[in-house]
């Protein structure tokens, strides 16, 4: 067994050390090796800077290229390898007056150029892991590498929302302030240099999302060019692989926690990579999904079962763009209420051609050919067992489809004295009073939600009369109420270019 205690540039046998194995500590060769370094927000620009004097974060595509380090230093092979039974422990923060001390360890598995690689912080003579993966050279005990492509599931009710397309810009480009990327990072992701990378977004779904990032080389991610090699690869695109999910939850923060099985056809770099994310199903508040990342026609990386947990932020909703609303009200009405139900917000109201808007918004959910129908008294119909409600407000068009009878309403929150609410609303004022005063909420936005609710059962025909009574309400202004054996769950958003926020109520039977 060879022990090394200084840091020397070379690894035992002549290897170049990379970036997270510039110093071995223990090596036996083909069994055993542990490496050391130092990780700070000096030589580690990439370290993630969300403003003042808080941490940094290391990211889990760093972490992931440090294991891929330790695997590379003791097989000897420096393709990228296939990358499995990832598990993320408690997050790497960095603080802003010291540096860290990071030790790799790669304990040689049963069969040749396998590995299982451990990343742990060290201080004061303790250690945190903060990554656990097994690698493998790929073809390596008979397994396939080459899964199925990934598509999108067939969902009961698909929900397909486009979202506008700007020019695309250089990654060293700063992104417009009111590109669709921008606006839907600005809220809920850190502001960095990194989010450069995404470019746009095609699609983005309760089912998932779509979109496309620069494939810029490393060095625009570390600063300078890297003095090391990458076994992975450029970790900047990894990352923005990554962060892009956000979009489909734009009002958490995503906390990876494992990954099945990561396979990667090379290191790049790519001009252009278009991910496609998939929601695959949900455990609590872990979900989980599939990622392939495709460039010039091809499939470049993979990640099979990627598991997030959402934290919640806490924060109340918005202002969004409208696109990300209605992936957010499929989840948020689920997780609260149990209603299950498609939803898309579709901007661009004109009030002449409200059948228009709606029929367009149906379509966003059920594809192109979808006809919608009218009853004579106005309501919309759809074939097929299902049900659909339209509202307009706000110069949006807001749209739920579901398998069950639903009714919905959008309304912007109107400043109304109290004498006029008491003539609208009548012995439902009450309500809106309590409303308030759990809430704290002005009577003005409480009152709105109490219309809007009034009106999403109206739809589904449930009289005024009904009584409607205050269940609970949420950090992120939700309340939920209930009227006979009807469900009504109601939000207060605000959306990018709308003066006013906006209440939506959402009925459907219990």
């Amino acid at each position: 067994m060879e022990r090394i205690t200084t840091g020397p540039r070379t690894l035992p046998g002549g290897a170049l050390a990379a970036r997270f194995t510039n110093s071995v500590l223990v090596h036996e060769p083909d069994r055993l090796l542990v490496t050391t370094t130092t990780l700070g927000p000096g030589e580690d620009p990439y370290l993630g800077d969300p403003g003042g004097d808080a941490a940094l974060a290391f990211p889990a595509a760093c972490a992931l290229e440090a294991v891929a380090q330790g695997w590379a230093a003791l097989s000897g092979h420096d393709g990228p390898p296939v990358i499995e039974a990832v598990e993320f422990g408690q997050p790497l923060v960095v603080p802003r007056d010291r540096a860290v001390e990071l030790r790799l360890t790669a304990v040689a598995g049963p069969q040749p150029r396998t590995a299982t690689v451990t990343l742990r912080s060290v201080y004061l003579g303790n250690e945190v892991e903060h990554v656990r993966a097994r690698l493998r050279h790929r073809g390596v005990g008979g397994l396939r590498d080459r899964v199925p492509v990934v598509r999108h599931p067939a969902a009961t009710v698909p929900v397909p929302t486009a979202l506008p397309v700007p020019p695309a810009r250089r990654p060293e480009q700063s992104p417009p302030a009111l590109s669709p990327a921008g606006e839907v990072y600005d809220a809920p992701v850190r502001r960095d240099r990194r989010l450069h990378r995404l470019l746009r977004y095609r699609e983005i779904t309760a089912s998932g999302c779509v979109a496309e990032l620069a494939g810029a080389s490393a060095t625009w991610w570390f600063g300078a060019a890297p003095p090391e090699p990458l076994v992975l690869g450029d970790p900047g695109l990894r990352d923005a692989l990554l962060h892009a999910v956000q979009a489909w939850a734009p009002d958490t923060v995503l906390q990876p926690l494992g990954v099945d099985r990561i396979w990667l056809a090379g290191a790049g770099p790519y001009e252009q990579v278009t991910v496609y994310a998939v929601h695959r199903d949900r455990d609590g508040d872990v979900h989980r999904f599939d990622l392939e990342a495709m460039a010039d026609g091809r499939v470049v990386e993979r990640w099979t079962g990627l598991r997030l947990r959402l934290v919640s932020g806490g924060r109340p909703p918005g202002p969004w763009p409208a696109q990300v609303f209605g992936p957010y009200l499929h989840r948020r009405l689920s997780e609260l209420a149990g209603i299950d139900v498609a939803a898309v917000l579709e901007p661009g109201l004109r009030r002449e051609r409200r059948r228009e808007h709606t029929a367009l918004a149906v379509a966003r959910l059920l594809g192109a050919h979808t006809t919608v129908r009218y009853r004579p008294d106005g309501r919309p119909e759809l074939g097929g067992g299902r049900c659909v409600s339209a509202a307009h407000g706000g110069a949006n068009t807001l749209a739920v489809v579901s398998g069950r009878p639903v009714g919905c309403d959008l309304e912007p929150v109107a400043r109304r004295e109290r004498a006029e609410w008491r003539r609208l609303l009548g012995g439902h004022l009450a309500l809106a009073d309590l409303i308030a005063a759990e809430t704290g909420e002005p009577l003005s936005t409480a009152a709105t939600r109490v219309w809007s609710a009034l009106e999403s059962l109206h739809k589904v025909g449930v009289t005024a009369v009904t009584p409607l009574t205050y269940t609970r309400h949420t950090p992120d202004r939700w309340v939920l109420l209930t009227a006979g054996r009807w469900r009504v769950a109601t939000c207060v958003v605000g959306l990018r270019g709308v003066p006013e926020e906006l209440s939506v109520a959402v009925a459907a039977a219990g």
